[in-house]
């Protein structure tokens, strides 16, 4: 489709620019991104695909807006808390380019939902925040061979790949360079970590701006090349990634990539509430922000960061004879039990955390 010459004025600025004209914007304008979340990367990197002239977008995500978004989930404000993403992110696009279709999905990505998305898209963008959701991502790129730009941010730190391999292109994936998934425990959540708002801008920026050069045909713009960022001090490093010979390239998703949270057991929510059991909260007070156990849940708030020695513990808990410990997602509630199992009390780590009984 030609542009139009609304569009050209307003992406005028780009066919100043050496080796980018009209049949440059005109890829972008006839191409298909699939964006897999609308969170701290998304926000940053739809902005900008919108605004370069990107001409169809389709974003999944099944979340609504919380406060706590919003200081890195940058198309999103105080006044659309509770509102599903996809549906504020797409007007806000349309703000941004009028004539931008955007096909918004209110789910999950999931394994019956996967291979049809990205078959109907030139390439996806991962701006999820689990390895379950990245490794399917990359599982269902590889089998339809569709170019897939995967980012993470923790913190102050950032990490960047675009990955291109299928059935009949064996390029380079996901699994090359991180060839099993590991568990979702690994590594600390953003939540309990934390993250600057701005790290996230940087690394979704950098998702559009490769995502906009493999599509325009820019040159430097090759698969295989991993960037890393750190803010503090500012510095970025490249590395080539090698396809693995000894991979054989993926042509079927599994059942299950371990979306499913644990889930916490009713009893044992119960048995807090009953008095039978005491809730020890060992999260750190910012966590305690974002979220908790239902208010008719009473707990103990005792901070890791604060504990010296196990008489801390020991006067939290009191002589109450059976405990139970939580945190977000449970591995430091279990680190936790096994450390103080020699207290004058039973100790029990609840499964999965905050996060399960959120999920």
């Amino acid at each position: 489709m030609p542009l139009t010459q609304a569009e050209l004025r307003r992406t005028a600025r780009h066919l100043s620019l050496p080796g980018f004209g009209i049949a440059e914007q005109e890829r972008l304008h006839n191409a298909h991104v699939l964006m897999v979340g609308a969170g701290g990367l998304g926000c940053p990197a739809l902005q900008s695909l919108a605004a370069a002239g990107i001409g169809t977008i389709t974003i999944i995500d099944d979340d609504t807006v919380d406060l706590s978004n919003i200081h890195r989930q940058i198309l999103f404000g105080a006044a659309d808390i509770g509102k599903p993403k996809v549906e504020v992110a797409a007007a806000r696009l349309k703000e941004l380019q009028p004539g931008i279709t955007v096909h918004t999905l209110q789910e999950r990505f999931t394994v019956d939902n996967a291979l049809a998305l990205l078959r109907n898209a030139d390439i996806v963008l991962d701006g999820s925040d689990t390895f379950a959701t990245s490794y399917l991502i990359a599982d269902a790129a590889e089998i339809t061979g569709t170019p897939l730009v995967w980012a993470t941010v923790l913190r102050f730190h950032g990490d960047l790949a675009l990955f291109h391999s299928g059935p009949s292109h064996r390029g380079v994936g996901l699994r090359d360079l991180f060839p099993t998934q590991p568990p979702g425990d690994l590594v600390p959540d953003c939540a309990t970590a934390g993250v600057l708002g701005a790290t996230t801008a940087v690394m979704g920026s950098l998702m559009a701006t490769h995502t906009i050069g493999f599509l325009a045909g820019l040159q430097g713009i090759e698969p295989g090349t991993m960037l890393t960022y750190d803010a503090f001090p500012a510095s970025t490093r490249s590395f080539v990634i090698a396809a693995d010979p000894a991979r054989s390239v993926v042509t079927q998703l599994a059942p299950n990539y371990g979306e499913t949270m644990c889930e916490i057991a009713p009893d044992l929510l119960e048995r807090v509430r009953s008095g039978e059991l005491l809730a020890l909260d060992i999260r750190e007070e910012h966590e305690v922000l974002l979220a908790d156990l239902p208010a008719h849940i009473p707990s103990v708030k005792l901070p890791l960061s604060q504990i010296i020695s196990p008489h801390d513990v020991q006067k939290a808990i009191g002589e109450h004879p059976k405990v139970l410990v939580y945190c977000a997602s449970g591995v430091r509630s279990a680190n936790f039990t096994k450390k103080y199992h020699d207290l004058n009390a039973e100790l029990l780590s609840l499964p999965g955390g905050v996060q399960a009984y959120q999920n």
